[in-house]
């Protein structure tokens, strides 16, 4: 009796509303408290992930522990960079963190033989992190060559992905390591005109440290004329060579009077990382924060950085795969196939199974010999790899850098004949042949100055 009079006050169906509401409700994600390796409070990586937490926060109720201090691993204190916020996600000791697009599975020390074994995906690209290249007033190079050989280069902590891009930038432009003098520096130095003639940084354009440096009379250099950008300048050379870089121009006056004209560098995106094993229903939340509130970061917070953050981009430019929640975000206006070509598919299907058997051989195919060759590539990066414990003397590590030059220039000219294809395969060939140049130049600082 009871039960009748309740169920002609509250319907039935709105009953199982409530039932149903509550149990998907209880279905999310309970953990609302995560730790986001960012870098010091000198870099802009700490600012950006402060306005993200805060927006997190203050939108979704999300908790967000920013870290910038230098955090125990496996014995060893980390000073938080591109490198050691990878390896805290990859060991598990954080859920989300900020790095380069660029950032090398060989430095993780986590087991892993590739970035997607380690288990590290994509959210979203934030922003370009420019290369900036600042020299002594008195300096007046005619060329880079010129600016670099002899001097004191300061390019931020050891293992940091500034490091790494400054002195892969410098071999590519046939400067060598033992051509100048490298000065580890932390994040907070900006030291340039004592012992330090040019200090090189891969960072946001609104990073306060490259101002101070600007103000106290440093000048910025162009790695070319920027009209040539996207045009075969020498900086379109080298991002063919880095496919994760791209030409940047940095526009004149941007820094009050300074520079008096654009400069011509390159840049790295950074990106928003986080885990595998993230639920896809958190980084989905962790997206729409940051995209619905981009205005709110760059004027309330004051975070001009992010302001230019966009959800069009091209996965395939990612260094770790996109996060099956950040895909499922982004994919969630687009039409279906059968929507976008609805008026084509009926003609479509009809010449696809007349000329299936034909196209599937003749592409399986030529799909294979192309495979072959990358293959050949392969194994000579390989034998150069297997050889790298062997190699006790500087000339050595010089010879095999020789050797994975040439192979990398045979591979384009391939590449351009159409006898190579521009795929995935090929880009992992880059990679990997990068990857084995760093191996080898970090061996050659190391018979330079043993321990």
């Amino acid at each position: 009796m009871e039960w009748q009079k309740f169920k002609a006050v509250i319907p039935l169906h709105t009953i199982f509303l409530a039932f149903f509401l509550l149990t998907f409700a209880g279905c999310g994600s309970k953990q609302r408290e995560y730790r986001f390796a960012a870098g010091s409070t000198a870099t802009s990586y700490y600012t950006v992930a402060k306005s993200i937490a805060e927006i997190l926060h203050e939108q979704d109720g999300i908790q967000m522990h920013v870290l910038n201090g230098p955090v125990q691993l496996d014995g060893e204190s980390l000073i938080l960079n591109s490198t050691s916020n990878c390896r805290l996600l990859a060991k598990h000791k954080v859920e989300f963190g900020i790095a380069q697009n660029d950032v090398t599975f060989s430095v993780l020390a986590t087991g892993e033989k590739s970035v997607i074994d380690a288990g590290i995906r994509t959210i979203l690209p934030l922003y370009p992190e420019i290369f900036f290249m600042i020299y002594k007033d008195g300096l007046r190079p005619k060329s880079l060559s010129n600016l670099v050989v002899g001097r004191t280069v300061a390019m931020g902590p050891r293992n940091s992905g500034t490091a790494k891009f400054t002195q892969f930038l410098f071999e590519e432009f046939g400067i060598d390591s033992t051509q100048y003098h490298t000065k580890y520096l932390d994040y907070t130095e900006n030291c340039l005109f004592d012992s330090i003639d040019i200090h090189c940084m891969v960072t946001g354009f609104s990073n306060p440290r490259i101002s101070n440096l600007l103000s106290h009379g440093g000048k910025l250099y162009s790695l070319g004329e920027h009209q040539l950008a996207n045009r075969g300048s020498a900086i379109d050379g080298f991002c063919m060579k880095y496919p994760l870089a791209k030409p940047y121009i940095i526009p004149k006056n941007i820094y009050g009077n300074t520079p008096p004209e654009p400069v011509l560098t390159a840049a790295i995106d950074a990106v928003l990382l986080t885990r595998d094993d993230i639920e896809d229903m958190v980084v989905m939340r962790v997206l729409k924060a940051i995209l619905d509130n981009k205005q709110v970061i760059a004027v309330d917070l004051k975070n001009k950085l992010l302001s230019q953050i966009t959800e069009n981009f091209d996965p395939l430019h990612l260094r770790f795969p996109l996060h099956p929640g950040a895909r499922r975000y982004l994919e969630r206006d687009k039409p279906s196939f059968l929507e976008r070509y609805a008026e084509m598919y009926g003609f479509i299907l009809s010449f696809l199974l007349a000329a299936f058997g034909g196209i599937t051989t003749f592409a399986r195919w030529n799909s294979r010999r192309k495979k072959n060759r990358i293959d050949v590539y392969y194994k000579k990066i390989m034998v150069i790899q297997k050889q790298l414990d062997d190699m006790k003397t500087i000339e050595a590590c010089k010879s095999a850098i020789s050797k994975l030059r040439r192979l990398r220039e045979n591979a384009f000219e391939q590449l351009i004949t159409e006898k190579l294809r521009a795929d995935e395969s090929f880009r992992i060939f880059i990679t990997y042949l990068n990857d084995i140049q760093t191996e080898i130049r970090m061996k050659i600082y190391e018979l330079k100055e043993p321990h």
